[in-house]
């Protein structure tokens, strides 16, 4: 086979090539064959590319999961819904004792699970082991500094989908842990995964630390040590341990049947149903139908990750109130800079991208802000939610305070 010189169509729009076949072999057909796979696959997207960039202004593509990250939570700032986490130890010594921890921020419809229900950066303690899915910084975005040292050690992907405890994260996908020995004097319990194996995680047979300070969940109440015993079926939250550049955990809290799980994760519950409540449920514009003497209609759909309750709490011809939010979610002084009318309709949507409830809302307002363009961040409340100023720190009082 020759190749002859590129030439360009007649329209100016493209290359092609002419080929004269001298002979067609097998061999040919094989490196043709192969060259066309390799062609057709490169044209395919992947549905969950680790290296999508999100944007902040849209829900990411359906299947983008992003990339996984576990490891210890070490800072937060909540109200700007950042923190840090130690990476998870793999035996390479200098990048335990060296590396920096690895910064992150939540992507605005990014969510938090803690024991088993929603929760927020506040909620969760200092020293839980998290998990999570990663996407790079959205385009222009430079609120996670690149570490200075030990940088080949720190993942490049900064922004969260998503970040959940171990009993969220194991529960959620059918994962347990089965006790197979307890050693009180040693401080060592030994445990193996049983269940549905989550593709991410720990597994198989593991042996963690355990101590008088762990807490035992026992149905309604806590347990002691004692109530640990081989062949019981648990979940366990897990900590830092002295060897954990070696792979080694500290159980901070084991839970031995599913009433003590349902009690952690109503407690849970109950905090971020006030927390939503106070605050208002986040959304994303997506339509701005504008009147007349700067009234408008919204059209929004809400992030997910929150409570079914809560979503279930705004009825069509109830009131709404908005609020323009940033990409933290934090709000401006919701107690002057919000806009009420009536809910015009709702609608859901199966199989939602991520990020997503599916759960669109339609109001109109007699008054719009600059906040509520499309593509902005708004926070809504519900007609019987309570109206109050929210504390100083979590309130955005001028356009460098974001």
């Amino acid at each position: 086979m020759t190749l002859r010189k590129p030439q360009m169509n007649a329209d100016g729009r493209g290359w092609f090539f002419r080929f004269a076949f001298v002979e067609l072999t097998p061999r040919f057909f094989l490196c043709a064959a192969l060259c066309f796979c390799g062609v057709f696959n490169w044209a395919l997207p992947s549905q969950a590319q680790p290296d999508f960039v999100p944007k902040e202004s849209e829900f990411p593509p359906a299947g983008a999961k992003g990339e996984y990250i576990a490891g210890e939570l070490v800072q937060i700032d909540h109200v700007n819904r950042r923190g840090a986490i130690r990476l998870l130890g793999d035996g390479v010594d200098d990048k335990y004792h060296a590396a920096p921890s690895h910064r992150f921020a939540l992507l605005p419809y990014g969510t938090i699970r803690y024991h088993g229900a929603p929760a927020e950066l506040r909620d969760v303690p200092i020293g839980t082991v998290l998990h999570g899915y990663f996407f790079l910084p959205p385009e222009g975005d430079k609120t996670i500094a690149l570490p200075t040292r030990g940088a080949q050690y720190v993942p490049k992907h900064t922004h969260a989908l998503s970040l959940e405890d171990d009993s969220s994260f194991y529960q959620r996908q059918g994962q347990s842990w089965k006790i197979s020995a307890v050693d009180l004097k040693t401080g060592k319990i030994k445990v193996t995964s049983s269940g549905t194996p989550a593709p991410d995680g720990l597994k198989g047979e593991k042996t963690f630390d355990v101590d008088a300070s762990s807490r035992i969940w026992k149905g309604r109440q806590l347990g002691t040590l004692a109530d640990l015993a081989a062949g019981q079926d648990a979940q366990i939250n897990l900590s830092w341990a002295a060897n954990w550049n070696y792979g080694g955990f500290h159980c901070s809290d084991i839970w031995l049947d599913k009433e003590s799980l349902d009690l952690a994760a109503e407690q849970q519950r109950q905090i971020h149903l006030r927390y939503q409540r106070v605050r208002g449920l986040a959304a994303l514009v997506d339509k701005v139908e504008h009147g007349e003497a700067g009234a408008g209609t919204i059209t929004a759909t809400f992030m997910g990750g929150m409570d079914a309750r809560l979503y279930e709490e705004f009825k069509v011809r109830d009131g709404v109130r908005a609020a323009a939010a940033e990409p933290t979610l934090r709000t401006w002084w919701q107690e002057h800079d919000n806009r009420s009318g009536p809910i015009l309709e709702i609608k859901k949507s199966e199989n939602p991208p991520p990020g997503s409830s599916g759960i669109q809302i339609r109001f109109s307002l007699d008054d719009l802000l600059e906040g509520f363009r499309p593509g902005r961040i708004i926070r809504l409340c519900a007609h019987n939610w309570p109206r109050i100023k929210l504390p100083p720190e979590e309130r955005v009082k001028d356009v460098n305070d974001r």
